[in-house]
């Protein structure tokens, strides 16, 4: 066995290369890059000095060391980043920092980084200058160790290297495949010479952005393979620079099934392990949550192990818990046997994370597991903890496909080293390929001038490497570029594009000779998509709702005496829910009967909605009243009683809710809580006295048969009340009721806290919209059948106007035709007939996003039909 050693650039040519040995038998080769080769004849436990162990002693060195220049910006986040790839720039040059052709303030602070990196290295590993001269002190043992060498189409070497292949040139043999046309007079070995093809006629599709660039490569992919003796292996898909392409190709790739290894290693947020670390870096860094929270026991190997599946089970999703002790105290009133083991699990985790990045490295060990365990600690090695998000992103992990049978997606300056029989090369745009000649950010031209710091520029390495492949002989090869980056600016063709290239506009919506998925095979073939069931009911909907004028079973409606409808119609309605009936029984029927609602789990606010406001306003009333009555009672207390019960009750929510709440931050919290004590001040101060002895009842529920409370003053809770002759059963709760000592007379009030309508004193039922107090007045005389003189009235407490009464005769008509209409709309539910009504199109409906996009044009097309069809209801929407 004759040894001889192979040197290669990146981790794909090494790859090839190692199988390339194992097909061909070929025991006495050894494939290498040149850092390991300088190892090999270093012997030892010799090594390279790789990032990960660079990165966090250059960050100490930042952090311990004074310096000329780098000192105000040695703390910026990425400074240790960017000084190492500063510092490789210099090494790879062969840059010596006590030249004084280079002396400046700014090389010598990086010269301090450097004599610290000797210093504090691990035992064997190297920098590339030390690499070198001691394996120079080694080539005489070079014939034993590595045998002739031979350099697998690499493009240049670096500076750094150059004495070393110097020396062995004396020892062993040393060949260079050398692809290109670069001035190569200073390898002392034998350069083999490249002859290029007669240039081909190259064909550059133009795609609209670069996911259909990604698109066409696999259809492209897909239509080589199909032809039966075309391998994975001789395929390859590549671009100067991954960045723009890299997420769909690995969305699209997965989708079409196809095997393709990314030799630039597949991005850590992809994995999960990469989602768990996401997920721990969520929480310590924007603070908790619920939400949050949950997320991380999901994805934490040890909450999850730890924790039983319904962990959460009997806390609130509205709930913010935004602080350990929120948390802490959720976990008391958990009326479960194992609620004292979850707490105990889980509170000192939520402690760590409420202490921040700090904590950084204790939570990764305690909460993470495995391959998520390291990324984490690659990501704390990479840069501070308080940036671990943008690190994370930036954390890559290799694929464990191999690239010797599997479709390669590589950058160009990698597959250089290993081109393919067929290649595709996208996105040669102006601004991808090739790419601009960056500006180190530590290493100017006044500091350092690009030509003697780079022997190769990116610009011309881009330029060579398009040239390279193009003209590889017995290989084909594809272009495409994009018209459009993906934020939708206009992209000019590459300069590379000079040569005799035919552009061919391919259009996104055009049907392909190959598809590359099932997805794209429906697409071009129409009648297959339309034989399968789902299309077909797509198809049918979307005719329904576009071209006929008349209801159909997609616009609402269905058999009649539906058992789920009856379902919903035989639970007690609230005011709420008999609104939704009468101006939208669609939405009825979607969230009553088949319960499309979503949990809502809660975020920390700047402020409130106006719903929760208005709920937020209700309590204070309600906790206000109760401390009111009934010494010294609503109708005889004084000014400062009342703000005395506010204040007290202003505090009691300040701190309870934040436990079942989510709220905004505490200064705005408690702007918000004097906003709402001051309109409930107005509530409970605004009108004349009711009379002596009238006793005042805040939040009173009613209509509520498992109601475990039975509350006798002033009704019992849980008594039934039926309204109409469809006999459905009322409950709700009433936000104040006054009553008279001998229960004659009761006065019922509905608070709003929203703006008041400039119509207030003209509103009764408002065309289905206004019903509490109709609906109130009819429950009172249920639960109080004494009561002969009822007062309904809506107050609203952003204006200090009066309220809006509704009694006698007015209220009494209210009520029939309420309840007329209501018995209209059961009978309708009753019957199949369920459409859109005026509240299906309101912009505060959250049920809109099932009703179809262009809705304006949806309501015009179909309203007359749905008001043919409701005729009966419609009235009802006129009414005042």
């Amino acid at each position: 066995m004759k040894r001889h050693t192979v040197i290669v650039q990146g981790t794909l040519a090494f790859g090839m290369q190692r199988a390339a040995a194992a097909r061909e038998g070929d025991h006495g080769r050894d494939v290498s890059t040149l850092p390991l080769l300088g190892a090999r004849l270093v012997g030892g436990f010799a090594r390279p000095a790789d990032y990960a162990t660079l990165v966090p002693i250059v960050a100490r060195a930042l952090s311990e060391l004074a310096f000329e220049e780098l000192e105000p910006v040695k703390t910026r986040p990425g400074m240790a980043r960017a000084v190492l790839a500063s510092l490789a720039r210099i090494w790879a040059a062969d840059i010596q920092f006590d030249d004084l052709r280079y002396a400046s303030a700014r090389l010598s602070d990086l010269g301090r980084i450097e004599a610290y990196l000797h210093r504090h290295l691990p035992i064997g590993a190297l920098l590339p200058r030390d690499l070198c001269d001691r394996a120079i002190a080694g080539v005489a043992h070079a014939r034993a160790t590595v045998g002739n060498l031979y350099f697998h189409r690499l493009i240049s070497i670096d500076p750094v290297w150059r004495p070393l292949i110097k020396a062995l040139a004396a020892v062993v043999e040393i060949t260079w495949d050398a692809p290109g046309t670069r001035d190569r007079s200073w390898f002392p070995g034998t350069i083999v010479p490249t002859t290029s093809p007669p240039s081909q006629d190259l064909i550059c599709d133009v795609c609209a952005d670069p996911r259909a660039e990604v698109v066409e490569a696999l259809r492209w992919a897909r239509e080589l393979l199909s032809d039966g003796t075309t391998q994975a292996s001789d395929i390859a898909i590549t671009s100067a620079d991954l960045g723009a392409w890299d997420d769909h190709m690995l969305v699209l790739a997965a989708d079409a099934e196809l095997p393709i290894h990314f030799a630039s290693g597949v991005s850590a947020l992809s994995t999960r392990a990469g989602q768990s670390c996401a997920a721990l870096a969520d929480v310590m860094i924007n603070g908790l949550s619920q939400d949050r929270v949950r997320r991380l026991s999901l994805l934490s190997p040890y909450l999850s192990e730890a924790l039983p599946a319904d962990w959460m089970k009997g806390i609130p999703t509205e709930a913010g818990l935004f602080k350990p002790d929120h948390w802490a105290s959720s976990f008391e009133p958990l009326s479960r046997s194992d609620g004292s083991s979850i707490a105990a699990t889980l509170m000192p985790v939520l402690r760590d994370l409420d202490v921040g990045p700090q904590a950084a490295v204790r939570l990764g060990e305690t909460l993470l597991r495995g391959k998520s365990l390291g990324l984490w600690q690659e990501a704390l090695r990479l840069g501070p903890a308080a940036a671990i998000e943008m690190t994370l992103t930036s954390l890559r992990i290799a694929d464990e496909s191999d690239p010797a049978n599997n479709v390669v997606w590589a950058r160009a300056a990698d597959l250089v080293g290993v081109p393919r029989k067929h290649m595709r090369l996208i996105g040669l745009s102006s601004r991808s390929w090739p790419r601009s000649d960056g500006v180190d950010p530590l290493l100017p031209d006044h500091v350092l001038s690009e030509r003697d710091l780079a022997d190769l520029p990116r610009l011309e390495r881009d330029r060579l490497a398009f040239e390279v492949l193009v003209s590889h002989p017995d290989s084909s090869v594809a272009l495409s570029r994009s018209r459009r980056s993906a934020d939708g600016a206009f992209l000019a063709r590459s300069a590379l594009l000079q040569r005799k290239v035919t552009e061919r506009s391919l259009s996104r919506t055009r049907t392909p000779e190959h598809a590359f998925s099932e997805g794209d095979r429906l697409l071009a073939r129409i009648d297959d998509a339309l034989s399968l069931p789902r299309i077909q009911s797509v198809m049918s909907c979307w005719t329904d709702w576009t071209r006929r004028l008349d209801p159909t079973p997609h616009d609402g409606g269905y058999r009649k005496d539906h058992p789920a409808v009856a379902r919903a119609l035989n639970t007690p309605q609230s005011a709420t829910s008999l609104r939704r009936m009468l101006r939208d029984p669609l939405g009825f029927v979607w969230l009553r009967a088949l319960g499309m609602t979503a949990p809502e789990l809660a975020v920390e606010p700047l402020q409130f909605d106006p719903i929760t406001f208005g709920e937020l306003v209700h309590e204070l009333l309600r906790l206000a009243i109760e401390r009111i009555e009934p010494i010294p009672s609503l109708v005889g207390a004084t000014p400062e009683e009342i703000d005395n019960a506010l204040g007290a009750a202003a505090r009691d929510i300040a701190e309870r809710w934040p436990l079942t709440q989510a709220v905004p931050p505490r200064l705005l919290w408690l702007d918000t809580i004097d906003e709402a004590r001051r309109r409930a001040r107005r509530g409970l101060t605004i009108d004349e006295r009711f009379g002596p002895g009238t006793r005042s009842f805040s939040e009173i529920p009613f209509g509520n048969p498992k109601s475990p409370a039975e509350r006798s003053d002033p009704w019992d809770e849980r008594q039934e009340v039926v309204i109409g002759q469809s006999g459905l059963r009322l409950k709700g709760r009433i936000d104040r009721v006054d009553v008279k000592p001998d229960r004659r007379s009761v006065r019922i009030s509905d608070y709003k806290t929203g703006t008041t309508p400039r119509n207030l004193r003209d509103v009764i039922l408002g065309g289905g919209a206004e019903v509490q107090r109709a609906l109130y007045a009819i429950a009172i005389k249920q639960l109080i059948p004494q009561a002969s003189a009822v007062i309904a009235r809506l107050i609203y407490l952003d204006t200090m106007g009066p309220a809006a009464n509704l009694d006698g005769d007015v209220l009494e008509r209210a009520e029939d035709t309420l309840l007329r209409f209501i018995d209209i709309a059961v009978e309708g539910l009753r019957s199949g007939v369920a459409y859109p009504g005026p509240d299906a199109f309101a912009g505060y409906n959250d049920l809109r996003i099932a009703l179809p996009a262009a809705l304006d044009r949806y309501r015009g097309r179909k309203e007359e039909g749905f008001n043919a069809a409701q005729q009966r209801l419609v009235p009802l929407w006129d009414e005042p």
